[in-house]
């Protein structure tokens, strides 16, 4: 009798074959929790946008920051510091190459904010769907 130590070859295609049905059961689920980590976070930084709105509005006897500028100074001057510390992002990586904190006047589907002066309306610039099949914009 012989004592050996060490795995066989089938022993190693089993534990292969073990791991690749696991990685492909897990990979997807994986990514889903990541776009919805993403949209969750896109989310509370537009409920601090919208409340920051708020804010503006009741402290300037309802009236809404203005429109005027570029979409970097946008919304920004009118609300950073004073009601908001940094200009939210917007954090959809998985539509848009890099997350933005500009703000649109129009929806033109750029991945960032827009914003309208009428009823101080504010919400994400994009026509994609989130991951319940609901649009973005109807945030």
């Amino acid at each position: 009798m012989r004592n050996e130590s060490g795995m066989t070859a089938l022993e190693i295609i089993i534990m292969v074959v073990v791991l690749g049905v696991v990685g492909i059961i897990t990979v997807p689920k994986f990514k889903l929790m990541v776009y919805q980590s993403r949209e969750g976070r896109t989310k509370t930084s537009l409920g601090e946008l919208r409340g920051a709105l708020a804010i503006y509005y009741s402290d300037n006897f309802g009236l809404y920051p203005s429109d005027e500028g570029t979409p970097e100074t946008r919304l920004s001057s009118s609300l950073v510091p004073k009601y908001l510390k940094t200009m939210p992002y917007v954090d959809l990586t998985q539509f848009y190459p890099k997350k933005l904190n500009t703000v649109q006047d129009r929806l033109d589907d750029r991945g960032d904010w827009v914003y309208s002066t009428l009823n101080g309306y504010v919400s994400v610039n994009s026509s994609h769907l989130d991951t319940k099949g609901n649009h973005v914009s109807n945030w």
